[in-house]
């Protein structure tokens, strides 16, 4: 496993995360940032509580991690 599974398959609650992305997290059942990162932009944006500060928090996870996907383009 690299190290980019490992993080990407972390339990959420080991990340230090804003109440509004754990609110996100558990209105739609998402327990680590593999789950959320293979969702397509327009799908996630349409999710409960899913707005572009989550998107930007995300992103920033993502970064910080050097995790390439998708999102990290916008």
């Amino acid at each position: 496993m690299t190290d980019k599974d490992t993080i990407l398959s972390k339990p959420l609650d080991q990340f230090a995360l804003s109440d509004e992305f754990l609110e996100m997290v558990r209105i739609n059942n998402f327990k680590n940032l593999g789950e959320i990162v293979t969702i397509p932009l327009e799908q996630l944006l349409k999710l409960p509580y899913f707005g572009y500060r989550v998107l930007t928090e995300l992103i920033t996870i993502l970064n910080c991690y050097h995790i390439k996907s998708p999102l990290n383009e916008f």
